[in-house]
C-alpha cells in the first residue's frame, strides 16, 4: 500500500504544487486588485489634505494626507469611490479595476463653510436656523496679513460686526466691536470672545493659528452662553493636527506704514495773518487781545528769516515732520507644524513679530544710550496635540501663550500736542547745541513732545500669559449609539511688569517776545556748571491689577443620531463653572459663574428644522432668589429648495426660511463700568473720616471716626434683560452666480442698571442704589450678497457686499417727570448729542440786534457769528433748556463692505470698500487755544463779507467771546476706506518639487489705503476726553509683502 502510494506521490505532489501556487498568485493577485491609492488635488493643481475617500456602501476608506496622497484596501461592495471634502462638490467615481485613481475636485460654492461653529460644538450650514457668520483663518490671513491684531482685521470682512478704532498704539486694544449696534449704556457693548471654548482676548493670538472664526449674532445663536452672549458671541477655533505626513510651514512678512490721515495745520505766516484777522474783527468786544497783534514785517520773518539765528525766534516749526517717521517697519515670522497619525495628531506653531513706532525717537541724538519710542514685541507659542487613547477615547492637551515687551517713553498726550496743539511758531524742538525748546512765560502748558519722547525715559511692560487645556472626549456608543460624554479643564494665568527708565533734568532755550534769549537750567545753583545727572533704571515689579488667573471646568453629554435617514436629533446637556480673580481690592476676590446648558436640535429629511436652546446661569453679583435665572431660545427653519415640487427648479439651488426668539441676560456692567462695583445688592459700611472740633483748626480733629453708610443696596438689584427675534432667509441661484442671505433683526433690552438716577431727591446724603429700569429697543436688518463664475478658460471672478442697518432707541431711562421730551434720554439713541440750533449767520448788526438773546456773553456777540434758536420760546436762549438732540451716536448705526475679486492660474488679486454711516464724533477744537497761532485748514470756511457762500464761522481769538458756531465741535463721522487690496501668486507646483517644498505662496496687500470722509484725522472713536483735543497715536495705512511656503 505505502509503495503504491509513493508511486503516485509524483503526479498527485504535482497537483498539489500546482494548485497551492494557483492558488497563492489568485491571492496576491485579488489582494493586488484590493488596493486602490491616488492623489487628490483642486483645480489649480494643489494637493488636498484631508479629503474623505470611501468605498461606497461599506465603512472603509481614508483620508488624503498633506500631499493628498490615500491608499486603502478594498472590500466586496460597490466597486465605486467617492470623494468628499467641505467646500468642493462630492465626487462617485466608479474603480473600473483600476488601482491608482487620481482626481481632481471642483470647487462648490454652496457648501462652502458647511460645517460651521456654534456653541459648544458644531453644526452642518444646511441645518443651521441661526444668525451665524463665520470666515476662515487662512481667507482673514490673505486679506489682513499686515494686520498687527485680530479685532482689527475684522473690519468689513463679517456682516453685521461693526470695528471702529481709536488709536493705532502698538501693542494696545484701542477698538470698539459692535455686533447689531448697542443696547445697554453700562458698557461698551463689547461681545464675549471664546478661544477654543474659554473667555479669553482675541489680540493676544498669532492669526496664523486661527482656523476659523465664528460670529454668533441671534438669541438662538448665544442663548447657549445666557448672561454671557447678549452683546454677541465670537468664536475662534485654533489649529489642530491631521493625520498624515508632518507639514512644516513658514509664513513670513514684513509691512510698511504710514500716517492715515492727520489735521494740516497752517505754517507760521499764514496761522499769524488769520489770527491777526480774528482779532480786528474781535478787537471792539475783547480790546485786550491787541497785545498778540503781529505787524505784517514781522509775519514776513516767519516765512523770509534773515539769518539762523532769526529763524530760531521766528520759528516755523513743521512738527508732523519733527515728530514722525516718513514710514516705519513691522516684521512677522510663524513656523508651524502639523500632521499626526492613528495614536496622535499635533500642531504646533511659534511666532514672533515686532511693532515698530511711528514716532521718530531717533531724530535727534539724546546722548543717552536709549532711545524712546512707542514700540511692541511678541512672541507666541501654541502647541494643540490630541490622543487616540483607544478607539472611542480621546485627549486633547492644548499649551498656549505669549511673552509681550512694549514700551512706552512717557505721557502720549504730550507727544501728540506737537500734532494737535502746539502752534507752528511757538518754539524750535531741538537746537543745534542740544539745547531744547520751550514756550516762553504762559504758553509753557505745552511741554515739549521731543523731551517727552525721547529724553524723559521710558517705561518698559513686560507681559507673560500661559493657557492650558485638558479634553476629554468619550463614545457612549455601548450605551447607545450617538451619545458621547466631554470633560474640560482650562486654566489661565497671566501677569504683566513695569520697569522704568528715569530721566530728565534738560536744559531749555526760550526766547521772550522782542527775542531775548533765557535759559531754564534745572539746578539754579550750579547755572553754567550744571552736569545733566545720569539716568537711573527702577526695578521691575509685577502690577498688582495686572495679576488675572482664571479657571473654567466643564463636563457636557453630546447626542447625534439619524433615524431612518431622514430624521437627525442632536442634543447637547453641559454644567459648566468659572472661577476668575484679578490683583487685589473687591476683584481679588474670586468671582464665580455656573451655567447649566442645553439644546435639542431636530432636522427632517433636510427640509424642516427646529432648535431648542437654553441656559441656567448663576453669578454671585446678585442677592439670594436672584443669582440664578433661565435664558432659553426657540428656532425653526425651513429649505423650500428640498421639496419634492422644487426638484425641477435648476435655477434654485438654495432657499431657505428661518427664524429665531429668545431671552439672554448681561451683568457684564458689573466689571465694565468703573462707577459700579461688586456686591451693590448689599448695604455696605465705611469707618473712616472726623468731625472737626474747631472748624477753623483743621487740627482739631475728632478723636473718634464716622462709621457710615457708604454704599446704598439693592436687595433686588438683578441681570438685565435682552429679548431677541430673528427673521431671514438664504438664496443660492445658478450654482453661485447668486447667493445671499437678508435678515430683519430687533432686540428689546430692559432692567437696564441705572447709576446715580436723578430721580432720587437730594436729601438723601448718599449715592442712590443701583436700579433696573432702563429699557431700550434696537431695529435692524442685514444684507449680505454674494456671486462666483468661473469661465472656461480657469478665470474666476467673484465679488461679496454686506450691509447692516442697527438704530437703537432709548425708551425709558431716569428722565424726570414734566421736562419737555427733546431734553430726555428717551425717544433718542445712546450717546446721542445735543447742542444749539443754529439760525443763520449773523451778517450785520442790524441782525445781531434781532437775534435771539443770549443769557450769557450776549455783549460778545458779532457779526459772522450764527444766531440760534429759542427753543422753549421763553425769549432767550439757554443751553439749559434751548439745546436739541443733534447728529447721531459715536457707535455707526450703518456699515457696509463691498468685496471684489478675480483668480487665474494661480494669481489671486481682491479689493475691499468698507464704510460706515450715521455715526458722530466730538472734536474740541483749539483753534487760537491760549492765544496761539494755531489754527487748521478745516478752520478756513467761514463767513465774511466777501464770501458769503461759506458756512463757518471764524474761530475767535479770545476765549472770552460767545461760541460763534454752536456745532463746530461735532464731526460728521461717516466714512468709505480702501480698507484692503491684496495680490498673491502660488508657485507651480513642478517648479516648488525643484527647490524641494510642496508649496509656495508670494504675496503683496495694502491696508486702510485710502480714506473718503469729513474728518480731519482717521480716528473713528476718542479713547478718552482728553483724545478730544489732544488727539490719539496716529491711524495707520500699511503696505505687506511676504511669503507662505510649506515644506
Amino acid at each position: 500500500m505505502k509503495q503504491k502510494l509513493k508511486k503516485q506521490f509524483p503526479v498527485s505532489g504535482l497537483a498539489l504544487l500546482l494548485v497551492i501556487m494557483l492558488s497563492s498568485f489568485t491571492a496576491i493577485n485579488l489582494e493586488a486588485q484590493n488596493t486602490v491609492s491616488g492623489v487628490v488635488k483642486d483645480a489649480s493643481g494643489m494637493p488636498l489634505p484631508g479629503v474623505t475617500v470611501v468605498q461606497k456602501g461599506t465603512i472603509k476608506g481614508a483620508s488624503t494626507d498633506f500631499d493628498g496622497n490615500y491608499s486603502f484596501e478594498l472590500t466586496l461592495g460597490d466597486q465605486i469611490l467617492v470623494f468628499s471634502y467641505i467646500g468642493f462638490k462630492t465626487q462617485e467615481i466608479q474603480i473600473n479595476s483600476r488601482t491608482t485613481i487620481d482626481i481632481v475636485l471642483e470647487e462648490d460654492v454652496a457648501s462652502l463653510n458647511e460645517v460651521v461653529v456654534i456653541g459648544y460644538g458644531t453644526q452642518k450650514k444646511e441645518s443651521v436656523v441661526a444668525a451665524i457668520t463665520q470666515i476662515k483663518g487662512e481667507d482673514l490671513m490673505e486679506r489682513t496679513s499686515g494686520v498687527a491684531n485680530v479685532e482689527e482685521a475684522l473690519q468689513g470682512n463679517l456682516p453685521g460686526v461693526t470695528t471702529i478704532q481709536g488709536s493705532g498704539v502698538p501693542g494696545e486694544d484701542n477698538l470698539k466691536i459692535y455686533i447689531r449696534g448697542k443696547s445697554s449704556w453700562n458698557s461698551d457693548g463689547d461681545p464675549l470672545v471664546l478661544v477654543d471654548g474659554v473667555k479669553r482676548s482675541m489680540n493676544d493670538i498669532d492669526m496664523n493659528d486661527i482656523e476659523n472664526l465664528s460670529v454668533l449674532k441671534d438669541a438662538s445663536a448665544t442663548a447657549v452662553f445666557g448672561v454671557e452672549g447678549a452683546n454677541g458671541v465670537i468664536l475662534i477655533t485654533t489649529k489642530r493636527g491631521q493625520t498624515g505626513k508632518a507639514q512644516l510651514s513658514l509664513n513670513v512678512n514684513t509691512t510698511l506704514k504710514a500716517v492715515s490721515q492727520l489735521p494740516n495745520k497752517l505754517d507760521s505766516y499764514n496761522a499769524l495773518l488769520e489770527a491777526n484777522s480774528s482779532i480786528l474783527r474781535g478787537i471792539a468786544q475783547a480790546p485786550n487781545t491787541w497785545n498778540n497783534y503781529t505787524p505784517f514785517d514781522v509775519i514776513d520773518r516767519y516765512r523770509n528769516p534773515a539769518s539762523l539765528e532769526e529763524s530760531y525766534i521766528y520759528r516755523n516749526v513743521d512738527w508732523e515732520d519733527e515728530l514722525l517717521k516718513d514710514y516705519a517697519q513691522d516684521y512677522r515670522i510663524n513656523l508651524s507644524v502639523r500632521g499626526g497619525n492613528k495614536t496622535a495628531k499635533y500642531f504646533g506653531s511659534l511666532a514672533y513679530q515686532t511693532v515698530e513706532d511711528i514716532f521718530d525717537g531717533g531724530r535727534y541724538d539724546n546722548g543717552r544710550g536709549y532711545l524712546g519710542e512707542y514700540r511692541y514685541d511678541r512672541f507666541n507659542f501654541r502647541s494643540n496635540i490630541d490622543f487616540n487613547i483607544t478607539n472611542t477615547t480621546e485627549l486633547s492637551v492644548n499649551l498656549a501663550g505669549f511673552y509681550g515687551i512694549r514700551e512706552n517713553p512717557g505721557s502720549l498726550g504730550n507727544v501728540t500736542n506737537g500734532l494737535y496743539l502746539i502752534a507752528p511758531n511757538l518754539y524750535t524742538p531741538v537746537y543745534p547745541d542740544g539745547l531744547y525748546g520751550q514756550p516762553f512765560s504762559y504758553f509753557n502748558v505745552y511741554n515739549n513732545p521731543v523731551v517727552t519722547l525721547s529724553a524723559s525715559g521710558y517705561d518698559t511692560f513686560r507681559q507673560f500669559q500661559i493657557n492650558t487645556d485638558f479634553i476629554l472626549k468619550q463614545k457612549l456608543d455601548f450605551i447607545t449609539e450617538g451619545l458621547s460624554f466631554q470633560g474640560r479643564f482650562s486654566l489661565d494665568n497671566s501677569q504683566r511688569s513695569k520697569q522704568s527708565l528715569n530721566d530728565g533734568g534738560v536744559i531749555y532755550r526760550i526766547y521772550s517776545s522782542d527775542g531775548v534769549e533765557e535759559l531754564l537750567i534745572p539746578d539754579s545753583n550750579t547755572r553754567f556748571g550744571y552736569v545733566r545727572p545720569p539716568w537711573t533704571l527702577g526695578n521691575s515689579q509685577v502690577e498688582d491689577s495686572q495679576r488675572i488667573r482664571r479657571l473654567v471646568y466643564d463636563a457636557s453629554l453630546n447626542y447625534n443620531k439619524t433615524f431612518n435617514e431622514k430624521h437627525n436629533l442632536t442634543g447637547l446637556f453641559l454644567v459648566r463653572r468659572q472661577e476668575s480673580a484679578r490683583g487685589t481690592g473687591r476683584f481679588a476676590f474670586p468671582t464665580y459663574r455656573e451655567d447649566w446648558v442645553g439644546r435639542v436640535t431636530y432636522n427632517y429629511d433636510k427640509r424642516y428644522f427646529l432648535d431648542i436652546n437654553g441656559a441656567y446661569n448663576g453669578s454671585e453679583q446678585f442677592g439670594r432668589g436672584l443669582r440664578f435665572d433661565l435664558f432659553p431660545s426657540v428656532a425653526a427653519g425651513w429649505t423650500v429648495s428640498n421639496e419634492a415640487f422644487m426638484e425641477n427648479a435648476n435655477w434654485l439651488n438654495l432657499l431657505k426660511f428661518r427664524g429665531s426668539y429668545g431671552l439672554l441676560g448681561d451683568d457684564s456692567f458689573i466689571q465694565s463700568n468703573s462707577v459700579i462695583g461688586r456686591w451693590n445688592h448689599l448695604t455696605q459700611w465705611n469707618s473712616s473720616g472726623s468731625a472737626y472740633l474747631v472748624p477753623s483748626a483743621y487740627q482739631g480733629l475728632s478723636p473718634y471716626t464716622f462709621y457710615r453708610e457708604s454704599i446704598v443696596g439693592n436687595p433686588n438689584l438683578q441681570w438685565e434683560e435682552a429679548v431677541k427675534y430673528n427673521i431671514g432667509a438664504e438664496f443660492n441661484l445658478f450654482n453661485g452666480l447668486l447667493t445671499g442671505e437678508l435678515d430683519y433683526f430687533a432686540e428689546d433690552r430692559s432692567k437696564i442698571v441705572i447709576v446715580n438716577t436723578q430721580l432720587s431727591p437730594d436729601f438723601v446724603g448718599a449715592s442712590p442704589p443701583l436700579i433696573n429700569r432702563g429699557v431700550v429697543e434696537i431695529r435692524g436688518y442685514e444684507v449680505v450678497l454674494g456671486s462666483s463664475y468661473t469661465f472656461n478658460n480657469g478665470l474666476t471672478l467673484f465679488g461679496d457686499f454686506n450691509f447692516t442697518q442697527a438704530i437703537d432707541e432709548v425708551i425709558v431711562r431716569d428722565d424726570p417727570a414734566f421736562r419737555a421730551a427733546y431734553l430726555n434720554d428717551a425717544g433718542f439713541n445712546i450717546g446721542q448729542g445735543s447742542t444749539a440750533i443754529p439760525a443763520g449767520i449773523l451778517t450785520s448788526w442790524d441782525d445781531i440786534y434781532s437775534s435771539t438773546p443770549l443769557n450769557e456773553k450776549q455783549s460778545t456777540v458779532r457779526p459772522g457769528y450764527y444766531d440760534v434758536v429759542d427753543f422753549d420760546g421763553d425769549g432767550i436762549y439757554n443751553s439749559n433748556f434751548d439745546n436739541a438732540p443733534f447728529g447721531y451716536p459715536n457707535q455707526p448705526q450703518r456699515s457696509w463692505g463691498l468685496t471684489l475679486g478675480a483668480k487665474y492660474k494661480g494669481f489671486s488679486f481682491s479689493a475691499q470698500l468698507y464704510g460706515t454711516q450715521n455715526a458722530s464724533r466730538l472734536f474740541s477744537n483749539q483753534t487760537f487755544s491760549n492765544s496761539t497761532a494755531l489754527i487748521f485748514e478745516q478752520d478756513l470756511n467761514y463767513w465774511t463779507v466777501d464770501t458769503p457762500n461759506n458756512t463757518d464761522t471764524q474761530p475767535s481769538f479770545s476765549s472770552t467771546l460767545a461760541n460763534t458756531n454752536p456745532r463746530d465741535n461735532w464731526l460728521d463721522a461717516s466714512l468709505t476706506r480702501l480698507r484692503t487690496v491684496t495680490l498673491s501668486y502660488d508657485i507651480p507646483r513642478d517648479f516648488c518639487k525643484k527647490l524641494g517644498l510642496k508649496k509656495l505662496q508670494i504675496f503683496a496687500n495694502g491696508n486702510n489705503l485710502y480714506l473718503w470722509s469729513n474728518l480731519p484725522d482717521d480716528r473713528e472713536f476718542n479713547t478718552s476726553g482728553d483724545a478730544r483735543s489732544r488727539g490719539d497715536y496716529p491711524t495707520l495705512k500699511r503696505f505687506n509683502f511676504g511669503f507662505n511656503m510649506n515644506f
